[in-house]
């Protein structure tokens, strides 16, 4: 397993579609991860700190795994099936205690909204070695990407996006 840390947002000019750069710790390799808007918003909002008055759904599934005492450990992004990135989210049973044996606990995630999480709670991300071997890449990112990218989140409507989640939370 390889340490990544978020390097950047960027836009796949080809498709207009956001994608985070996982840098491989101490190199330039990176690995690109296509996403949609609203995850590359969430991200974008993690990355900046913002919060809102009441909790998004990252915000929600962070607040659940608190309450069941529990504690995000750390993200693996494990395999690539049929260019499909599949990750898991490593929790740590708070009541085995620190120590013992099983206190772990593996779930399936997508791998955006497990970055997002691991932002959010300042957690490690780890990519297995086979992922950095065969989808990594050399890059040094440029001003003019970043503007672009800055660019594409600045046109999405924040207002639009939480009459968004208002819909989706008064239709549950």
């Amino acid at each position: 397993m390889k340490r990544v840390i978020v390097d950047a947002l960027v836009l796949d000019r080809v498709h207009n579609t956001p994608v985070i750069l996982l840098r491989v710790e101490n190199t330039n390799r990176v690995i690109p991860i296509w996403i949609g808007s609203c995850e590359a918003l969430a991200l974008s909002m993690a990355l900046d700190g913002v919060d809102f008055p009441r909790p998004m759904t990252h915000d929600l599934l962070l607040n659940i795994i608190e309450a069941l005492d529990a504690k995000l450990e750390r993200v693996v992004i494990h395999s690539i099936k049929d260019n499909t990135y599949y990750a898991s989210l490593i929790l740590r049973d708070l009541a085995y205690g620190e120590e013992e044996e099983g206190s772990f606990i593996e779930i399936d995630a997508r791998p955006s909204d497990s970055i997002v999480l691991a932002v959010k709670k300042d957690v490690p991300i780890f990519v297995s070695n086979e992922i950095v071997m065969e989808s990594s890449i050399e890059y040094e990112q440029k001003d003019e990407e970043k503007e672009q990218f800055k660019h594409f989140i600045e046109q999405l409507d924040i207002d639009q996006f939480r009459k968004l989640f208002k819909n989706e939370d008064e239709d549950s």
